[in-house]
């Protein structure tokens, strides 16, 4: 069973290729509409924080006593430093707004890509482009392992107008971290691991934040960046 608490990222090297869930045709209708000049607001609709997550990962087939007691020795080892991790992540989510940043991240993106105009109000937006996030964050799967960002989210372009939908997207990413400046050690190769998480300062918690936002902009907009390049063939 997953356990969670808090965390937050801007500045990543995404080293795993990106997975997208595409729409079926009728999703796609890009190529109908005219975007140069329009007006593009973005909604973002998002947990208040995101999550780090660990797995357990010992089961009732491991029944050495042994192995058994080492597997749950590093379980607890491993959840200390994500309940650390948690703590000082809710620190630093005071101070950095995730769901914000990438939401003017997507805007500011996803206008470029459409030859709009960003505008912030919805009721000033000729298209609506809106970002359901299921879950983001940080999933650190075993003690030793390298620890991910990963994000799960449905994006819709809507007309302003009419409130018809003209494109829709599910977004699946994960992709290891890559510390950067902020890593405190406890890398594995130029990936952070998972018992790294929990000696990360609250000012590297800050940045991890950042990068988070980054990384979840980024996955989002090159969804739509696909489902142009798909409606011009």
């Amino acid at each position: 069973m997953d356990k969670l608490s808090v965390i937050r990222p801007v500045g990543l090297v995404l080293l795993v290729p990106l997975v997208l869930l595409a729409g079926c045709a009728p999703s796609n209708r890009l190529n109908e509409f005219n975007f140069r000049g329009a007006g593009l607001a973005v909604v973002t609709v998002a947990p208040p924080h995101p999550q780090v997550f660990t797995q357990d990962f010992y089961g009732p087939e491991d029944r050495g006593w042994l192995r058994s007691l080492l597997r749950i020795g590093s379980e607890m080892a491993r959840d200390a430093q994500a309940e650390r991790a948690g703590e000082k992540l809710a620190e630093a989510s005071e101070e950095v707004d995730v769901a914000g940043l990438m939401a003017d991240q997507v805007l500011e993106r996803s206008a470029r890509l459409l030859r709009a105009r960003a505008v912030e109000s919805v009721t000033e937006a000729d298209f609506e482009l809106e970002v359901r996030v299921q879950e983001y964050g940080i999933r650190a799967d075993s003690w030793d392992s390298h620890a991910d960002f990963f994000i799960h989210a449905e994006v819709l372009l809507l007309d302003g107008s009419t409130g018809s939908r003209i494109w829709k997207e599910s977004v699946e990413a994960r992709d290891p971290i890559n510390p950067g400046s902020w890593s405190s050690g406890g890398s594995l190769g130029n990936l952070i691991t998972a018992q790294a998480l929990g000696r990360l300062s609250v000012a590297e918690m800050r940045e991890a934040l950042e990068d988070l936002a980054v990384y979840s902009a980024d996955r989002i907009t090159s969804g739509l960046e696909e489902g142009l390049d798909r409606s011009r063939r």
